[in-house]
């Protein structure tokens, strides 16, 4: 991750999804702790590894959005669907909801999953992006001796 900028690493993903994947990227890119470019990435690998192996496809969009104070991470598929908490519709469980779930949980975010038999479904991942502020003393401060 450190020698390729998120955008370009899910844009890569994508392009290696067995259906026909698009991959969008709105607003500005800009750097975000590691922990949150791993976990969109992870949650893309997760989500697209879904798509490829339940959903039965033929499009899958995935969404990047850098805006005011959080990223969002959009995937959405046209594929068979399933009843959120009854899992994928060739009636395997997964755990891999549950995993993406807790790894953007863990960085203040929130995961939502929609989908139905027959409707596809659409994952949507929202972290928020926390600046740092400026010391309160001004640039270089740290380097100032305190005056006795």
């Amino acid at each position: 991750m450190e020698d390729t900028p998120l955008p370009e690493a899910l844009r890569r993903v994508t392009a290696r999804t067995a259906p026909t994947a698009a991959f969008r990227l709105d607003g500005e890119p800009r750097a975000l702790p590691v922990e949150t470019e791993v976990a969109l990435l992870r949650l893309t690998q997760e989500a697209l590894a879904n798509v490829t192996r339940h959903a039965r496809a033929e499009h899958a969009a995935v969404t990047l959005s850098y805006l005011d104070g959080e990223v969002t991470l959009d995937i959405y598929d046209d594929g068979v669907g399933f009843t959120p908490g009854r899992g994928p519709a060739d009636g395997r469980r997964t755990f891999g909801l549950h995993g993406m779930r807790e790894r953007i949980a863990e960085l203040g975010g929130t995961l939502t999953v929609e989908s139905a038999p027959g409707e596809g479904t659409a994952v949507a991942a929202t972290v928020p992006v926390r600046t740092a502020a400026p010391s309160p003393a001004g640039p270089g401060a740290a380097d100032t001796p305190e005056a006795a």
